[in-house]
């Protein structure tokens, strides 16, 4: 493969990271998960994750039109098949309709029951007709179970499972197109919930092209589906049938309602559902296991590993490259006169980032002067050991503050897998953008991507991601205030990290007695947040209900930190209340300041060259 054709390919297959771009490409692209298996099973189960960590990918990985690719698209293999999977994803312009101050929600429940019957008897039909077609074999079904499908469905009785399927995809249009004028026009032939759900898939259960086999409903964007909504369908699961079971995807916090219609009646895992959260199954070696697997699926065959074309860097090396030329002679001038001969020259054996780091030691009051720190070095290397490991990292952000340029290098394929947190979108997003970089660059695909380019690239898809979180809901906005303030704070406790807790770039939220509805506010910012993947949040806890918000710590998603430039990995933490959380949205200036002082820092760095953007904003304009 030439070079060029390495560029088309890599820049065709990178970019297509969502997979509602891929078509039929994605069966052929698709790895399986650590989790896939336990989604295999028989009972109902809820997979949840944010957006782009594979929900959409492996839900279709379960249908038939998916388990017919990764077959070898063979009709003879269908015989084998344990299940059908049948992909509804939720239309928002859809569901939504079912709702309005026209009808009482009481209504609204019994015309999208009758809706959803309709859309998921209508999946059954065109599976079992495709399974039949492949085949070569007709669909058969007796005329009594004929007739009484039809009865549960308040239509005429029809002779086909084909004019079945007709029936139904007209009565779907018809009943669309009526919703909107449905309360001057009732409708009155409807259907109960489920009911035809049961008797169709018990028929068709007998049918030689499903044999017995269970059909598995894969809804995804559960989240979409309004509250009452979500109500209904915890009805059918919770009594569905043996002939049928549910599988869901949905975003973090996205399952707002765990009752049925039936308000006494809860679903509760284990007992009726499997609760699947995708973070939970990915650690990052798994994930770094499994993204390398789709990395390698849409490049070159040339590379070897990821790692191959996205080398790390080391700290030491970093802090060489951050540090302006010369800056090692400019000390060792200083130091001439107050070493030994000895001393000296192994002062000048230690590399510019050693030196620089018992610089930066030594400007803490509370540590010994910058020369007595260069002898206890010489003398003692094992005794700086701990220091370099627990600071040195951190030291690194202080280097290039208040200057322009790259201030810090994000690079390496770990770094990678990190800022990603096992979101399989972003890291394409991470590698496609790089490699983009590269192509601009170099003449030679081939070769391994320069830190800088991965640095930019990492910048790029921060801002890029941030800058679609204000489409994302009606708390978007409010979201992209809240990173750019938590943003701020946390770039500024990076650039200024000497004489702090190294690395701080979490928070907890602090007990505080607030009125009711500003606990409502603070709740709905959080869980907005966690939804749409502005903060990730993690507990100890693992008996911590969903809705007790204080319980969790939070963190901005790594995807964010190289374009606000702090430290991407999991450590210390910060304690905020929830007043300084929605003022970092109301009113930024004033409480970054407050953070800032209550850490004994001021905002006195300038801001990094792609914030400069936000300059009115950071000023309070």
């Amino acid at each position: 493969m030439t070079h060029e054709n390495n560029k088309k390919d890599i820049g065709n297959m990178l970019g297509l990271y969502k997979a509602e771009w891929l078509d039929e490409k994605l069966y052929e692209l698709f790895r399986e998960p650590y989790y896939f298996r336990e989604l295999e099973t028989k009972r109902p189960c809820v997979l949840i994750g944010g957006r782009g960590t594979g929900k959409t990918t492996v839900l279709m990985g379960l249908s038939y039109q998916g388990q017919y690719v990764l077959s070898g698209k063979d009709p003879e293999k269908i015989k084998d098949w344990a299940f059908f999977g049948l992909y509804w994803r939720v239309n928002t312009n859809r569901v939504t309709a079912f709702k309005g101050p026209e009808l009482k929600e009481d209504k609204w429940i019994i015309y999208f029951s009758h809706y959803l019957n309709l859309s998921l008897c209508q999946l059954m039909l065109d599976c079992v007709r495709w399974a039949g077609n492949l085949q070569g074999t007709a669909v058969e079904v007796s005329t009594s179970k004929m007739r009484a499908i039809c009865a549960t469905l308040n239509i005429p009785t029809v002779d086909s499972v084909d004019a079945l399927a007709e029936e139904i995809e007209l009565l779907i249009l018809q009943f669309e197109a009526s919703i909107n004028t449905i309360a001057d026009k009732p409708a009155t032939f409807l259907s109960m919930l489920g009911a035809p759900l049961d008797i169709l898939a018990d028929a068709l259960s007998t049918c030689k092209q499903i044999n017995g086999r269970q059909f598995f409903f894969l809804i995804d964007e559960f989240e979409n589906l309004e509250d009452y909504q979500q109500r209904v369908f915890n009805t059918i699961i919770k009594h569905a049938n043996k002939n049928y079971t549910f599988k869901i995807g949905v975003r973090e916090l996205g399952w707002r309602q765990r009752a049925t219609l039936n308000s006494n009646e809860q679903l509760r895992s284990p007992a009726d559902y499997e609760r699947l959260n995708i973070s939970d199954h990915f650690t990052e070696a798994r994930f770094s296991e499994f993204a390398e697997k789709v990395i390698l699926s849409r490049i070159s065959s040339e590379f070897s590993t990821p790692a191959h074309f996205l080398p790390g860097i080391t700290d030491l090396d970093e802090g060489d490259l951050l540090l302006e030329k010369g800056y090692s002679e400019g000390l060792l001038v200083k130091l001439k006169s107050q070493l030994s001969t000895s001393e000296l020259k192994a002062a000048k054996a230690l590399r510019p980032s050693e030196l620089y780091f018992l610089e930066y030691w030594s400007k803490n009051p509370k540590n010994d002067s910058f020369v007595e720190c260069v002898k206890s070095r010489i003398a003692d290397k094992e005794q700086w050991k701990d220091r370099f490991n627990n600071h040195f990292y951190a030291s690194l952000f202080a280097i290039r503050k208040g200057k322009r340029g790259i201030r810090k290098y994000y690079a390496g394929w770990n770094v990678f897998v990190t800022l990603s947190h096992g979101n399989i979108r972003y890291l394409l997003e991470l590698v496609n953008e790089a490699f983009l970089r590269h192509k601009e660059a170099s003449n030679n695909i081939l070769s391994p991507i320069s830190f800088e380019a991965q640095t930019e690239a990492a910048e790029f898809v921060g801002r890029k991601n941030l800058a679609e979180l204000e489409g994302l809901s009606v708390e978007g906005g409010r979201l992209t205030k809240l990173l750019l303030s938590l943003g701020r704070v946390f770039q500024v406790f990076a650039a200024d990290p000497n004489g702090h807790t190294p690395e701080t770039n979490q928070f907890h939220l602090a007990e505080e007695k607030v009125d009711p509805e500003k606990e409502l506010r603070i709740q709905n910012t959080l869980h907005q947040a966690v939804m749409h993947l502005a903060l990730i949040r993690f507990s100890g806890n693992k008996a911590t209900e969903d809705a007790d918000t204080r319980a969790y710590d939070y963190m901005m998603h790594p995807i964010f930190a190289p374009f606000f430039v702090f430290s991407h990995r999991k450590k210390r933490q910060l304690t905020i209340n929830g007043s300084q959380l929605l003022g970092l949205i109301d009113e930024p200036k004033q409480t970054i300041k407050k953070i800032l002082a209550g850490t004994n820092r001021t905002e006195i760095d300038n801001l990094p060259d792609q914030l400069q953007l936000f300059d009115s904003y950071y000023a309070g304009d």
